[in-house]
């Protein structure tokens, strides 16, 4: 998945990941080195979709700004899923 990662997206994983628990920590490294396994991949992905709630969307639930940023994340890493 790495290679599908920019640069942002990265440090939009870390920024997501980098405030939880020492597990989703370790999984922020992880993606950033492209060593996630399948089941890594479906639980950022669920952080991403609950980020994307608590702070993704207005208050008409339109995606705000960084909802924006986060759909496109969650496509690039819902991509290497389709592979």
């Amino acid at each position: 998945m790495n290679e599908l990662l920019s640069v942002y997206h990265k440090e939009l994983i870390f920024k997501i990941l980098s405030h939880g628990s020492v597990y989703e920590r370790s999984l922020a490294e992880k993606a950033i080195s492209g060593e996630l396994t399948e089941d890594d991949v479906e639980v950022i992905c669920n952080l991403i979709s609950n980020e994307f709630m608590l702070n993704g969307i207005t208050e008409d639930f339109e995606p705000n700004e960084y909802g924006i940023e986060l759909e496109s994340l969650l496509n690039t890493v819902n991509k290497n899923r389709l592979k």
